[in-house]
């Protein structure tokens, strides 16, 4: 892997394309590689499985991926209907 690649590498370069504010945006993460997206990012969620350096950064934390912790977690922004 290219020494300069990164998720929050990537995320920042879709934001800055589609013009969205890194602020608004929601990421998951559980391991030291997606540190960088939890200190860009406005909305960063821990999985339960997550380090605790993510844990500590993170808005909330959820159930595991295995879990249904993405559904879980962004099941509040969802409406019902």
């Amino acid at each position: 892997m290219h020494c300069d690649a990164s998720k929050e590498a990537a995320v920042a370069g879709i934001l800055e394309a589609e013009g969205a504010l890194p602020a608004t945006v929601l990421v998951y993460g559980d391991d030291a590689n997606d540190l960088g997206m939890f200190k860009l990012c406005g909305f960063p969620v821990a999985m339960t499985n997550a380090i605790q350096a993510l844990k500590a950064r993170a808005a909330v934390s959820t159930a595991s991926t295995n879990d249904g912790g993405v559904a879980r977690a962004l099941e509040p922004f969802v409406p019902r209907g």
